[in-house]
């Protein structure tokens, strides 16, 4: 019998982490949650007859430390084929980046707590790619559908007695084709394990809102949801601790309720915080809230969550207001994944993707197409980043043959439910929305399904609105843009999917319908964003995407063609491309051309400059819908001298210089028409190009692209030098070329050996190439365009780590760390 993941009525326990938990409570206690469970796993890749039966011979099977994606695994065989994990002839490989598929299993033993007779014990997972069964001691407690979505089993029943080794299995699988990117396979989010009272309080049962805000007082309303396993009835209170960004600290009490056998509660408390530090983007100021619950008169759990005090409010006259302040949205979409690191959510890595998004300038995410992991929503609340939260990317017609249509109509609600009531305490989700693209959109059946989702999201969380993004009819040939009007029905705020040109159009049928930039090209970058500064019912631009991503491959490529292989341009690119190279950003975390055009857009920068490949005589340039011109940030173009080469200046300036070696290239008046750029063309000549931005005749400014000579030395630039000595801490090392002034040589693609010693393994090492370099984790890689990536790991100690990368013929560099 296949069991689903535990529930009661009107509420789907799915997950026991909410905003960020604490456990000051150890084994000994009476109870404790959320204890790391992320240690002494064993790992299997492939399926095997019975992993759970204790004493199984654990010879064929390796130690791993969760978050683990077993899809970035090298294959043992290595051939034409099968280099490091990807392999060739993967049944839609070009959507997953040619990464494994199959089955594979996870195990572990753990004691049962001697304190443990009549208490649940609970395993709390955040996610598990794709499809799991989870089985202790034999036994099949249940299973999980959705590799997004966190989810919790009380194992209680299946566990030998106090004292005792238990086996904990589970099983994993990628089926194949069951995506268009990248998900990655198996516990690749964190895990913990909780025991608990027979009154406690359920997952994510507490719900913090603030329904009234201002920078004078802060209502604020606590609910309780909590459960009474025990066969008698108990009275209940609980007590709450508010403590400010400043320890500033308020103390909170509940009314006694009575809570009968076997039953649900809700206590509900309510209080005014004077003067609050409101949650803002360039202040994201966060409270705890930490609830004790008592059974008569016994303390019984203690929950602790962060939260923040901040409005939302939208209006099409108004625009997004955020604190009763108009928020423009400069959006990114992205995907899951880490790069180098595959799927694993590691805290570190995801704080790191959410910390370099925002110094790039950018305020909102959308987390295409699928909820985030825990960590990822915690940097946004720490960073002060918007998240419009998704969930699904089809609804019951599918895009793959393997997807999660073929678990909809069973799963949905509950999967939906998931994200809503773990996601709602944190501050940066704005927005829900409950689909992408979806086939039927704008069907009758599809409207109903959009109705259903956005009550179900609405029974858990009604403070936000709900959204989905809506795109063209290319899916559906034979309908028109008018077609559209259903999909948007059923919204708060309606998402379009790369449509700025029927914005001020639907506008007009439409006058009630605010909107935003679900999904945008970069190339139309200045397009968009002109519709957002003019239009207060155009809430944002979101451009697919903010960062590259592993899958869909090659989908933002440039292709330089004659009439003979015009016909040969596809839309995602062959082997060996695995990497979209789409992204404003590469998936190292480094700012690519189209980045640096944005910063100018945005008033991020208000000079930068670019030298474009010249394309052969006779040929053409093609640039895909998601591309960007074939442009580099440099002087370097060995072969081309004497042939004429195209250079942008971007700038918000009214008038730009151009000049090389000294010589005056050419002047330029530029403004927004413009799309804040301009162009010069003439031969290329080694040496010193500068852009300067001019105003009343006057250099304000000045950006220099220097030819450099051949690179003759390695640097190293860590990013932290101290990390936690806890096994999931991360130190992320950039590599680059250099030649004797220490310029980065952007030409220079050499093989570099990576060396780790002290308390840290290597993780992982590599480069932003959208062509695949082989494994992720051997101690060899190349470097691209000058630059490449190491990922050390903490193997738990202390001590001093040091890394060491070399190359032939160039000067090799360290780098000295500590682990405390």
């Amino acid at each position: 019998m296949n069991l689903k993941p535990i529930s009661i009525p009107g509420f789907f326990v799915l997950s026991l982490a909410l905003s960020i938990f604490s456990c000051d409570r150890d084994a000994g206690s009476s109870y404790f949650r959320d204890a790391d469970f992320n240690g002494q796993w064993q790992f299997h890749m492939g399926d095997i007859s019975d992993p759970t039966r204790a004493g199984e011979d654990e010879s064929e099977w390796i130690p791993v430390h969760l978050p683990h994606d077993w899809s970035i695994i090298d294959y043992e065989l290595q051939d034409s084929l099968h280099e490091g994990p990807f392999f060739r002839d993967l049944p839609g490989g070009a959507d997953v980046g040619y990464l494994r598929d199959g089955t594979a299993w996870y195990r572990k033993e753990f004691i049962t707590p001697e304190n443990s007779v009549g208490k649940q014990i609970v395993l709390n997972f955040d996610g598990v790619q794709a499809q799991m069964e989870l089985w202790v001691n034999g036994k099949l407690i249940g299973e999980h559908v959705y590799g997004y979505t966190p989810f919790v089993f009380d194992i209680s029943s299946a566990l030998h007695e106090p004292g005792e080794i238990n086996v904990i299995a589970v099983k994993t699988i990628n089926q194949g084709e069951n995506s268009r990117w990248f998900a990655g396979a198996g516990i690749y989010r964190l895990v913990t394990l909780s025991l608990l009272q027979p009154v406690a309080v359920v997952p994510w049962g507490v719900y913090v809102t603030t329904p009234e805000v201002s920078t004078d007082r802060a209502n604020i309303n606590i609910e309780i949801e909590l459960s009474n396993k025990k066969e008698s009835e108990v009275e209940v209170s609980g007590e709450i601790l508010i403590s400010s960004p400043g320890n500033i600290q308020i103390k909170l009490k509940s009314p006694v309720v009575k809570v009968g056998a076997n039953s649900l509660a809700t206590l509900t408390v309510s209080g005014t915080i004077e003067e609050p530090a409101l949650w803002k983007i360039n202040e994201p100021y966060l409270y705890t809230a930490e609830v004790v619950l008592y059974a008569d008169g016994e303390e019984v759990d203690s929950y602790h969550s962060t939260f923040g005090i901040r409005s939302i409010a939208y209006s099409v006259e108004d625009g997004f207001l955020l604190n009763g302040e108009e928020l423009l949205m400069k959006g990114a979409c992205m995907h899951h994944d880490n790069g180098l690191l595959g799927a694993a959510a590691f805290s570190d890595a995801e704080f790191r993707r959410v910390k370099r998004m925002k110094e790039y300038g950018y305020n909102a995410i959308r987390t295409s197409h699928n909820p985030p992991s825990e960590s990822f929503l915690n940097a946004c609340d720490e960073l002060g980043v918007v998240v419009i939260d998704e969930s699904f990317d089809q609804w019951e017609e599918a895009k793959r043959p393997n997807d999660y249509s073929n678990y909809f109509k069973e799963w949905h609600i509950r999967d939906v439910q998931a994200m809503v009531y773990r996601d709602r305490n944190h501050p940066s989700v704005i927005m829900w929305s409950f689909g992408n693209e979806v086939k039927e959109r704008a069907d009758p059946d599809g409207i109903e399904i959009g109705k259903t989702l956005a009550n179900a999201i609405k029974e858990v969380d009604d403070t936000r609105p709900v959204t989905q993004a809506v795109c063209l009819f290319w899916d559906n040939p034979g309908k028109d843009w008018d077609y559209s009007e259903g999909a948007f029905s059923m919204l708060d705020i309606g998402g379009y999917n790369y449509q700025y040109m029927e914005y001020e159009t639907d506008h007009v049928k439409f006058p009630e319908r605010m909107m935003y930039g679900s999904e945008t090209f970069p190339k139309f970058s200045w397009e968009n964003w002109e519709m957002v500064k003019r239009h207060s019912y155009v809430f944002g631009d979101f451009v697919w995407t903010g960062m590259d991503y592993i899958g869909e491959s090659g989908i933002g490529h440039n292709t330089v063609f004659d009439e003979q292989s015009r016909q040969q341009i596809s839309f995602l690119k062959p082997w060996p491309w695995y990497v979209s190279w789409c992204g404003d950003v590469d998936i190292l975390g480094n700012k690519k051309p189209q980045s640096l055009y944005r910063d100018v857009l945005w008033g991020e920068s208000k000079l930068e400059i670019m030298a474009v490949r010249p394309v052969p005589e006779g040929k053409s340039l093609w640039i895909s819908y998601w591309g960007w011109h074939d442009e580099l940030n440099s002087w370097n173009w060995d072969g081309y001298e004497g042939v004429p080469i195209k250079v942008k200046v971007y700038s918000s300036y009214p008038e730009v210089k151009l000049e090389l070696n000294g010589e005056v290239i050419g002047t330029a008046q530029i403004d927004s028409t413009d799309k804040y750029t301009a162009e010069f063309e003439f031969p290329y000549v080694p040496g010193e190009l500068k852009a300067s931005g001019m105003s009343d005749g006057r250099e304000q400014e000045s950006v220099v692209l220097h030819t450099t000579g051949s690179a003759s030395q390695l640097e190293l630039d860590a990013e932290k030098m101290v990390i936690s000595s806890d096994e999931n801490s991360l130190a992320f090392i950039n590599v680059r070329s250099a030649d004797q002034k220490g310029m980065v040589v952007l030409t220079d693609n050499s093989e570099l050996s990576v060396k780790v010693s002290g308390p840290a393994m290597l993780q992982a090492a590599g480069n932003a190439s959208p062509e695949h370099q082989g494994s992720f984790t051997d101690d060899t890689f190349s470097l691209f365009r000058g630059k490449g990536l190491v990922i050390v790991r903490s193997t738990g100690e202390l001590g001093t780590i040091t890394v060491e990368v070399e190359s032939k013929g160039l000067e090799p560099a360290s780098v000295v760390l500590e682990a405390n």
